[in-house]
């Protein structure tokens, strides 16, 4: 074949120019893989989101069989929510190690210590939701000494006791006298009639067989301690609190559902249980985080409030019931106080006087 030939090969014998694709195409497909990955990490996180839910509820069961141990064995008597040290000693009241030593009445003074061997000195159910690799109840120590594990199980469980209103807060009066917190409290009971009737006492349920409605009264709840100011959901491994609070308190707001728009605000952490534990430095610090939109929470006064770690505030009730409850929802006090069924108005604004 001669070189004029081949210059003069036919069109159709070249090959075919390949298109490649413009950047609005490249551009579209990048944005429709990115939407599918959006809805991927999103399914992904609902789902754990469920799971870790349900392992709260479950961890919750627990809790609630451990105290139905207690009582049972403490004559139908429901567990204290708040022991001070002079009432343990007045009461002659003395917690032991698994292995061997006294519990400093100190770290004492909150539920966990106490419940702790009807759950077979478990760690799960009480610091279970700690991120770290400590997964270890302290099984020996001695009265003075406080180890920061000891008092990490006292002071940042999992979930709070509803400790004023069930078992109720225990402390030692200027005459030396141990009293609960409310047992000589005014409120308006409701008469057959409908009439208010002045009524003392009778707020803290001490047994279970005085229980109204068992369905619905809060025993433990995710819980965290909250300082004044306006909050919203956080991370879900922030520290526990050893109770629980209802947004009214005898006659103070302690928290009530907040959904305003505010802008992003930092503030110093604090600590309300290190004092009152009387001991060392808390090792509970809660920092008062504010960010823009999506609140739900302001807080009146330093307590140990609801706290939703995985979208709900995970309870369980006295017949041993689990559920995810909103902020909303615990608001009702027939939620907290036994005795608020009886009350005379809305259930959400129950009250009653200071001892």
């Amino acid at each position: 074949m001669t070189p004029q030939a081949t210059l003069h090969r036919p069109r159709s014998n070249r090959h075919p120019r390949v298109r490649g694709f413009t950047i609005v195409e490249i551009l579209t497909v990048v944005g429709i893989i990115a939407a599918l990955m959006g809805l991927i990490l999103a399914g992904l996180q609902a789902a754990g989101r469920t799971t870790r839910r349900t392992e709260e509820l479950s961890t919750l069961r627990q809790l609630h069989l451990a105290w139905t141990s207690y009582s049972a064995s403490n004559n139908d008597y429901v567990m204290p929510g708040y022991l001070d040290e002079s009432a343990q000693e007045r009461w002659n009241v003395k917690y032991r190690y698994q292995v061997s030593g006294r519990i400093d009445p100190a770290i004492c003074q909150t539920y966990p210590w106490r419940l702790l061997p009807y759950l077979d000195w478990g760690y799960d159910p009480i610091l279970g939701y700690q991120p770290d690799d400590n997964d270890n109840i302290p099984s020996k120590g001695k009265t003075g000494v406080i180890e920061p594990e000891a008092l990490e199980v006292a002071d940042q469980p999992w979930f709070g006791y509803n400790a004023y209103y069930v078992g109720g807060w225990w402390e030692t009066d200027s005459s030396g006298d141990v009293r609960c917190r409310f047992s000589n409290s005014i409120w308006a009971q409701k008469s057959v009639s409908g009439t208010p009737i002045p009524t003392k006492g009778k707020l803290v349920l001490r047994t279970i067989g005085r229980a109204a409605q068992g369905s619905s009264l809060i025993l433990f709840g995710g819980s965290t301690f909250r300082g004044p100011g306006i909050y919203r959901e956080d991370s879900a491994f922030i520290n526990g609190a050893p109770w629980i609070t209802p947004h009214i308190l005898a006659d103070q707001m302690i928290w009530n559902p907040y959904t305003g728009m505010i802008g992003g605000v930092d503030t110093a952490s604090t600590s309300l249980i290190g004092d009152i534990l009387g001991g060392p430095a808390s090792l509970f610090h809660a920092p008062l985080t504010l960010g823009a939109g999506g609140i739900d929470m302001e807080v009146f006064a330093a307590q140990a409030i609801p706290y939703r770690r995985h979208g709900s505030v995970s309870v369980v009730h006295l017949d041993g019931s689990t559920t995810g409850e909103s902020i909303g929802n615990l608001t009702d006090q027939r939620r907290w106080i036994n005795a608020a069924h009886d009350g005379i108005g809305n259930p959400t604004s129950f009250s009653h006087s200071q001892d």
